[in-house]
């Protein structure tokens, strides 16, 4: 897969996108993940994906070093449109390139790419 920023096109995901409406995609979604490595050190990873009704998204990608006492985050701006099983993203300047991932809402939890992501707001 490619990494964002090198202008490629990529696809991830398993396919499975049961009923999802597009709809169901506007708001605001986050997922955490934690780590503890075997030094003892401890960070996390918070992704959090905004989706709004007229197209515009964001990403806001948190990394914290609890261990050190550090935290960084970075926001890219994008647009948002579903397709027939997936949904494109391209990244805005100063970023770019364009994805697809596989999505499906169950509940307030997104699936994007087969991730996880809980609903916090609508």
């Amino acid at each position: 897969m490619s990494a964002p920023g090198d202008g490629s096109l990529c696809t991830a995901g398993t396919g499975a996108t049961g009923t999802t409406s597009s709809s169901d995609l506007v708001g605001t979604w986050r997922r955490i993940l934690y780590f503890l490595a075997d030094d003892g050190s401890a960070s996390s990873s918070e992704t959090t994906w905004r989706f709004n009704a007229d197209g515009s998204a964001s990403r806001v990608l948190v990394t914290r070093n609890y261990t050190a006492g550090l935290a960084d985050a970075q926001t890219v701006a994008a647009r948002w449109e579903p397709l027939v099983q997936t949904v494109r993203i391209t990244y805005l300047p100063p970023s770019a390139g364009t994805f697809e991932f596989s999505y499906r809402v169950t509940g307030d939890t997104l699936y994007l790419a087969s991730q996880a992501y809980g609903r916090i707001a609508r």
